[in-house]
């Protein structure tokens, strides 16, 4: 498979401290995720947001038969 094919996917995710709103606490992560080639955008707090947008974005994308592909 090519990347000229059109079988990949990109994304940008960005990480940020948020302050909680009680003093002394310490900040919180937050995050987006964005998908390059729809501009889909995803805002989360944990990771299994971030998880299920790269599944929802990349369910059609499917590894040749016979072929697997492993995401680390």
């Amino acid at each position: 498979m090519s990347l000229g094919e059109g079988k990949y996917a990109s994304f940008f995710i960005r990480l940020w401290q948020e302050p909680r709103e009680r003093g002394g606490e310490p900040p919180e992560w937050r995050g987006s995720i964005e998908h390059v080639q729809s501009r889909k955008k995803r805002y989360f707090k944990d990771v299994e947001t971030v998880i299920a947008f790269i599944q929802e974005m990349t369910n059609n994308l499917r590894a040749p038969s016979g072929r697997r592909r492993y995401i680390a």
